[in-house]
């Protein structure tokens, strides 16, 4: 346990359904910090069996809902219950880099009002051979230091901020199974309006990347929810739509394309995108 105190109260919420030894292990490395986190909420959103987890941490607090109530209400609540000024959500899959907080704290003294880090790859198994962090990463959560954008397993936010420009939309994000999304994107886009936002290249966080989301089924279905996700944030456009699944198609039929397995991955993971958006 690191023994300097934070100077800004940073609470860190996340949000954890059926992953007990995953997130046992995102709450170690954050018990392992450079600086000592100000309070750690662990939501347990509604696990079979109920998640059973302890912390040698004064501050650290288990909130348990019997039913699931998805990603954004959970986190939702995890905002009000949270009591430092700013709050850091990590996913429940996650390792903390030892100078994280640290990181953290020097760009909240900058100005920062919205924050987040790199979230590198994790593996639990070799990636395929058309698999590349730029290309895919964003699938698996990973590789966001190519744009510098702040991603929902690695995001600060001033408290304030949020009865400013209002909290996760809950009609989207992960609920029963559903991998509904950009509920993050459409708050960040709203924050980046008024607030300062800071991306912190030191500020690093592995993210686990199971087998499972470097195959080609478990793609098309990230972007068939992605695209549907975006239909729910942006309305129906159809002829856009239809114009964009057009060209993707057309594309396809590129020599260049047909010959390279990981180009034909991504045209057929765009056109799944734009069903979706259609669906």
């Amino acid at each position: 346990m690191g023994v300097l105190q934070m100077e800004a109260r940073i609470s860190i919420v996340i949000v954890t359904y059926n992953r007990p030894l995953l997130v046992q292990q995102t709450v170690r490395s954050l018990l392992n910090q450079s600086v000592q986190p100000f309070e750690i909420l662990v939501i347990d959103d509604g696990s079979n069996p109920p998640l059973r987890i302890t912390a040698d941490f004064q501050n650290f607090k288990l909130i348990r809902f019997d039913k699931e109530k998805g990603l954004s209400n959970s986190r939702n609540f995890g905002i009000n219950a949270a009591k430092g000024e700013y709050v850091a959500f990590l996913d429940d899959d996650t390792v903390v880099s030892q100078h994280w907080l640290e990181a953290v704290q020097k760009g909240i003294a900058s100005g920062g009002d919205v924050l987040g880090g790199p979230l590198r790859p994790l593996y639990k198994a070799n990636p395929p051979s058309w698999w590349t962090e730029k290309d895919f990463g964003y699938m698996a959560g990973v590789g966001n230091i190519y744009g510098k954008r702040i991603w929902g397993a690695n995001m600060i936010f001033k408290k304030n901020i949020f009865y400013k420009i209002g909290f996760f939309d809950s009609r989207l994000g992960r609920k029963k199974g559903k991998l509904l999304s950009c509920e993050e994107d459409k708050l960040i886009k709203k924050a980046r309006l008024c607030c300062h936002y800071l991306f912190l290249p030191e500020a690093e966080v592995l993210h686990v990347v199971q087998s499972k989301r470097m195959t080609l089924n478990y793609l098309i279905r990230w972007n068939y929810y992605e695209g549907k996700s975006n239909r729910i944030l942006n309305g129906r456009r159809t002829i856009d739509t239809v114009y964009g699944l057009f060209m993707v198609v057309k594309n396809m039929l590129n020599p260049f394309v047909m010959f390279n397995k990981s180009s034909r991955i991504k045209q057929i993971t765009d056109m799944i995108f734009r069903l979706g958006q259609l669906l």
